[in-house]
């Protein structure tokens, strides 16, 4: 029998706050969407395609988006390090390189 709608597990993003000095302090870091994660998914990743995730799952305290996009891309160029720590915080939050996302990955191969 179906589960009561009272009984759903209504689903939530992943949160984190990340302290990034480059950045003047803490920001909050998110899992990604489906789409989201469907498009760093369907080929191998860009370096615009990680801007536009940071530009997606990192916000400030009001939630807003700490940067755009192309804010994410001279941000890189200046602190590549911290860019691809806040992208490694946000593949974790989102599942991505764990062994389930692995086998999906041979699956569809």
């Amino acid at each position: 029998m179906a589960i009561s709608r009272d009984q759903l597990r209504r689903p939530s993003l992943p949160k984190e706050a990340v302290d990034v000095p480059a950045l003047g302090g803490e920001v909050v870091v998110r899992g990604m969407l489906l789409s989201e994660r469907i498009e760093l998914w369907s080929g191998s990743v860009t370096y615009a395609q990680v801007a536009k995730a940071l530009a997606a799952c990192v916000s400030l305290d009001d939630g807003k988006p700490a940067l755009t996009a192309d804010e994410w891309e001279a941000f890189g160029g200046q602190y590549l390090d911290d860019a691809i720590a806040l992208f490694s915080v946000v593949k974790r939050l989102s599942g991505l390189g764990t062994e389930a996302e692995k086998k999906a990955d041979t699956d569809q191969s």
